[in-house]
């Protein structure tokens, strides 16, 4: 699969089979991502932190939905901690946590996605549990620095389907010149 057909035919995995994903195809591509370009040469901006087990991460997203729910600001926030049938991550058997500074995280982030698409793997970048990612808890739970704060965090499994595509309309372009 080239590039162009990665980045047009990827779609966000929300399902996922029991199989676990082999620590190899994570390193490759935690590594891939790791190609995104930082904003210096040979700086490296980011740190990669990998979960592993759908019990383990399903146990994570249910703490991920108490906190929203003990936190949320207003009554709208969160709301989807309160759906009874929400999973913070999807039954995935896999979740990478990208840390550190926002624009770099999300460059390697895409990279992450389309990469485990064009390896054949399904992934989900999940917004829900970022609230409870960033406490000190969670951190220290999951390894991950004091002074880094989790940007991404996306699921990695075998999709046990794939959405349709959906038709997109074209975004608007503003021309300044």
């Amino acid at each position: 699969m080239d590039a162009i057909e990665a980045i047009h035919t990827r779609r966000s995995i929300r399902a996922y089979t029991s199989e676990p994903v082999d620590r190899d195809q994570i390193e490759a591509l935690i590594w891939d991502a790791a190609q995104a370009p930082p904003p210096f040469a040979g700086q490296v901006p980011w740190t990669f932190n990998v979960v592993e087990g759908a019990a383990r991460i399903a146990g994570l997203g249910e703490r991920a939905k108490q906190h929203a729910r003990d936190n949320r600001p207003d009554a709208q926030s969160a709301a989807w901690a309160d759906r009874e049938d929400f999973k913070a991550f999807w039954n995935a058997p896999a979740v990478v946590i990208i840390s550190g500074p926002v624009e770099d995280c999300c460059r390697a982030g895409q990279t992450l996605l389309i990469a485990a698409h064009a390896r054949g793997l399904g992934g989900c970048w999940v917004g829900a549990p970022m609230m409870w990612l960033r406490t000190p808890e969670a951190k220290i739970e999951l390894g991950i620095p004091p002074d880094l704060t989790p940007v991404s965090a996306i699921c990695i499994g075998h999709a046990a389907e794939q959405p349709k595509p959906r038709a997109r309309a074209r975004p608007p372009v503003i021309w300044a010149g």
